[in-house]
Order: C-alpha cells, then structure tokens, then sequence
C-alpha cells in the first residue's frame, strides 16, 4: 500500500477496525473517545474531520492525517511500519475503503457538485449488507431486490461506497452508516402497480421496512403502489401521483417536518381521499418510535420490555 491509499482510507474505518469507542458521528465530524489509552476517558476528545480525514486529539495535543495517526497509535516512525500495517488489513479494512478505481469505469461525472459516480452495481456487498441486516434490521432479500450499491469519488479524490434507491429523475439516495445524502436529482421514487391504494414513507429505508415487517409476521406484501418523498420538502412533488388513488396510507415521520407534512396532507387529501396515518399504530405498539425503521429496529422488543436504545450512528436518517 502506498501512502496516498492509506491516506484515502477513512479514518473512521481505521478507528472502528481497532474498536475505539465513537460517542457521536455525522456526516461532518466524529468523536472518539482517546484511541491512544484505549478509549478510556468520559468525554470523547479525539476529532475527525470526516470530509477532510484529518484528525485532532485534544487530550494528546496532537493531530494529522492517518499516517500520523497510526505511527503514534502503533509507537513507531517508521514509515514501512504503518504501510505494512494497513496493507495487512486492506480486505479488513474494506468498508469504505479508498479503493484505486479504474477511471474508465465512471458513468456519470457532476463537476459543480465536486463527486464522481464510478459504478453502480446490484447489492451484493457484504459490508453493505451487514449494515442493513445488523443495524437496520432489513432482509437482505428485500434490499437486494429494490435497492444497488453505489461507488462515487469526491473532489478530493476519495472514494466510498453506499447502499443506494434511484428516484424518478434518475438521481440516487444513499445510505451508509456513516453519512445520508443524495447524488444527481433530488427528487421523489415511486412504484407503480396500478392500485388505487399508495402507501407513502418518508425515505426509503422506511420503505424496507416496512417490507421486512410485513415478512416477519407473514403476511403478504399489500397489493399496492409506493411512494417515497426522500425529503418532506418533496411533498407537492408527490400530489400528482397521490392524487391519482382513492387510498392514502401515511408513514412520514413523527417528528416536527414529519408532522408537518402530514397536516398538509390531511389539508390537501382529507376531504377527497381515504387518508389513514399508519405511524398512529406503530405508536399505540411504542409510543416512543419516530419512524418505520425506529419500530423495525426498537419497537418490536421494546414493547415487550418498555425500554428504548439510545443512541444511532446517524443524528439525521
């Protein structure tokens, strides 16, 4: 491995392979408890700037980019040290890792959005998976038949990987557990069986879900079309297809934007449609969930315990 791979790996993977406690991440920045004492303080004071992978301790009073880094957590200033290091866990360090990718295999180039799109593939990548069936709770039958993953290159020349569901106007949502945004077109997703009843989610991973739940019980996927606004603010967007059905069923959050979209739905659709709010029994299950994927990953058992886990990788989902 050559320094400028090693440098384009993620720290935050480098950091999860060693099992430095993390106390909060998100698409910007992560926390870690000290990694150089073995994560044994109260309040995390070890920054990474994740657009940047550069890091900071403010414990040590020292920072850098990873070479740094592993030559002060492996005690060495050897530079053959650290490479040998990194080369002997590549595969382990897979998951988002900076892979060298073949240019010619890029598909779709935004210069003013800074990314590169070099492939997208049907969902067979195991980190990817075990983040949906691990942390999300989704089958991976579900998720292979509706959703791919993704690779694009930033302007900086790093390259990651994500689980990704195409919109209507051919742009991408991705998900991955370290950071949720989107590529190409926002815009909403729908899927369209020629029912006239539509259940709407919010994002798509609720849309998984919901699916899986339906598996897990055994009951039969509904014989019903979708859509999926991947932002509240798509909500207008959506009235055209809505429109077309005599049934609404709403899974949209239940938190302030989530709210608020609904009552505009109740505004728009109330008097002319059948317009049901699903979240309202997920919520006599567990009155604590916030979405589909929340009851999915927390509500099944927590309504038989009464507790709730705190805490996700994600602030924003």
């Amino acid at each position: 491995m050559t320094c400028e791979e090693l440098k384009r790996i993620p720290l935050i993977s480098i950091l999860q392979h060693l099992q430095i406690p993390c106390a909060k991440i998100n698409s910007r920045e992560a926390w870690f408890k000290n990694p150089f004492n073995g994560g044994d303080e109260r309040t995390a004071s070890t920054k990474v700037d994740v657009h940047r992978n550069i890091w900071y301790s403010h414990s040590e009073g020292v920072g850098g980019n990873n070479i740094d880094f592993l030559m002060k957590f492996l005690g060495t200033s050897e530079l053959a040290k650290v490479l040998e290091w990194a080369d002997e866990r590549k595969n382990i360090l897979s998951f988002q890792q900076q892979t060298v990718l073949d240019s010619r295999h890029a598909v779709q180039t935004e210069k003013d959005t800074g990314y590169t799109i070099l492939s997208v593939k049907p969902l067979e990548n195991k980190a990817l998976l075990g983040y949906l069936s691990n942390e999300r709770k989704i089958d991976p039958d579900i998720a292979r038949a509706f959703c791919k993953e993704i690779y694009y290159r930033t302007a900086n020349g790093q390259t990651y990987f994500a689980v990704c569901s195409a919109n209507d106007s051919g742009g991408f949502e991705l998900r991955n557990p370290y950071d949720k945004r989107s590529l190409m077109t926002k815009d909403i997703t729908t899927v369209d069986n020629g029912s006239d009843r539509v259940i709407l989610f919010e994002g798509f991973m609720d849309w998984l879900s919901f699916l899986t739940l339906r598996k897990i019980t055994d009951r039969p996927f509904p014989s019903t079309d979708y859509c999926i606004l991947n932002t509240t603010a798509n909500l207008k967007r959506s009235f055209p297809f809505l429109e077309r059905h005599k049934n609404i069923v709403s899974y949209l959050d239940t938190d302030g934007s989530g709210t608020k979209a609904y009552r505009n739905l109740e505004i728009r659709f109330g008097k002319t449609h059948e317009l049901k709010n699903g979240m309202q029994e997920l919520q006599r299950r567990n009155s604590l969930i916030k979405d589909v994927n929340d009851y999915l990953v927390h509500g099944l058992s927590d309504t038989k315990t009464g507790n709730r886990h705190i805490g996700r990788k994600l602030s924003n989902r």
